[in-house]
């Protein structure tokens, strides 16, 4: 019998989890202890002999999940943290602090219910990581599941020098992840450096990043650091690699692999110290089986990929309750704070306004929005912002989809992916009789809250193996 203790405020999810964690839902016979205090939890952990903890973070007293996690370490007692409002700051301290993993609310189950499995079956015994420097706030915002998969990479990273690969669309921040990247090493005190390799020409490229001997070409009229050389010590970020020539890839292949650079016009080479990260909107794969960038390049640039999501994909949906989350009303209250912040004035932006822009479909993602939030501000002049101060091509996007579909329809078609993973009605009716059982024994209370009579709830009762026919009310 392994033995996991669940800690939330709310005591609907505590039974929830107690649920998820059955085991006809996990195939594993865990006994689930709930508790909905820290210092519940605390005493519960002393004298409990547990594998594993579900601890949310924020339990609304003196006391969090963090402060759990620490007691909890020394036990031997593997952690997962539970957030409703994930951030990066958040991730960087639970792994900090040697959680086995974390994971955003809403949750998916399947993942939750994997996520379980691997801490509970074959322990790996690892430690907490080695003290690691404290990351400024970042301006990494949104808690979608596939924005907190970005902070878990992130967070990994923190004791690493490795090199990585950012991928994703146009204006969804990649260079942000990389900057956090940087800020959260043992080099942020050292040079970060961007340069976009796609908006100069091959023989300038090199001539910036490698540096030059004086005479190499006309206009050298004396020795020439690079960019390399420049960020030694430092991290320097390769922004549109994918825009390179294969003679520019070999000889940074020659970087990555024996840490130093030859300037242009040079026979003499300097040895640097240099974290590489490199990020790039086209799919490289592709791109080596066609012929158009270095294989082994490739390899050695994505020891470690990120792919940050697109704003169409910050999304999730709360299996439990239905509710359909996304990270486009964060991304508006940032922005519009902001803005009002710079300009010293109170943007606000009314309700049918913001209907607008969680309708939009955002193809320049999280760039575009920035720009279209002080493109509001701007023509509100300070007043309250309104449908009519959108872009045309915004409010034609909107009106045209909310024509061709049905406008119940519209937001869960524009939000669901994979939805053929998602529980049936039948499913979600008995998880939630399922709960009321636990906090409500009488049946005809039960019916009442359902909109049922009597007699279907019983029916229902019995067709679900959840209770034998009517009791004394």
């Amino acid at each position: 019998m392994i033995r996991v203790l669940v800690v939330d405020d709310s005591r609907e999810t505590c039974d929830l989890l107690e649920l998820l964690l059955s085991k006809e839902e996990m195939g594993l016979d865990l006994e689930v202890v709930k508790a909905t205090k820290p210092e519940e939890a605390l005493e519960l952990l002393k004298t409990g002999d547990f594998e594993l903890m579900l601890s949310d973070i924020n339990l609304e007293a003196a006391q969090d999940g963090l402060d759990l996690l620490r007691a909890a370490k020394p036990l031997g007692v593997e952690t997962i943290l539970l957030t409703g409002f994930g951030t990066l700051e958040k991730a960087l301290e639970a792994i900090r602090e040697g959680a086995f993993d974390f994971i955003s609310k809403p949750w998916n189950n399947e993942e939750l219910k994997t996520l379980v499995k691997r801490a509970v079956v074959g322990k790996d015994g690892k430690g907490s990581p080695a003290a690691s420097p404290r990351l400024q706030r970042s301006v990494m915002i949104g808690s979608s599941p596939k924005m907190m998969d970005v902070y878990r990479t992130i967070a990994s990273l923190q004791n690493s020098r490795t090199t990585v690969l950012i991928t994703g669309e146009s204006g969804t921040g990649k260079e942000l992840v990389a900057r956090t990247i940087h800020a959260s090493s043992d080099r942020k005190e050292q040079p970060f450096l961007a340069i976009n390799c796609g908006a100069m020409t091959e023989t300038l490229l090199e001539s910036e990043l490698f540096g030059h001997a004086k005479g190499s070409f006309t206009g050298a009229i004396s020795d020439k650091k690079g960019l390399f050389e420049e960020a030694t010590g430092g991290t320097i970020l390769l922004d549109e690699i994918g825009e390179t020539s294969l003679s520019f890839q070999v000889r940074l292949l020659r970087v990555l692999q024996e840490q130093e650079v030859r300037r242009v016009g040079s026979n003499k080479t300097v040895k640097v110290d240099l974290r590489i990260i490199a990020a790039t909107n086209r799919d490289l794969a592709e791109m080596v089986k066609a012929g158009k960038f270095r294989e082994d390049l490739y390899y050695r640039l994505s020891v470690v990929e990120i792919r940050v999501p697109s704003l169409r994909e910050r999304w999730s949906r709360d299996e439990n309750t239905g509710q359909i989350v996304s990270d486009i009303p964060l991304l508006v209250d940032y922005f519009l704070t902001q803005y009002s912040q710079r300009d010293g004035k109170a943007y606000v932006i009314r309700r049918d306004a913001r209907k607008l822009l969680e309708r939009y479909s955002w193809p320049g993602n999280v760039r575009e929005m920035a720009n279209v939030i002080e493109h509001l501000t701007q023509l509100s002049r300070g007043r309250e912002i309104t449908p009519e101060d959108f872009p045309e091509k915004i409010r034609e996007e909107v009106h045209t989809r909310q024509v061709e579909l049905p406008a119940a329809a519209t937001p869960l078609l524009e939000l669901i992916e994979g939805w053929d993973h998602l529980p049936t009605l039948d499913e979600l009716e008995r998880r939630y009789i399922q709960v009321l059982l636990k906090h409500q024994h009488r049946k005809s209370r039960i019916a009442e809250i359902l909109g049922k009579d009597r007699t279907t709830l019983y029916r229902k009762l019995r067709d679900m193996g959840l209770g034998e026919g009517p009791e004394a009310d």
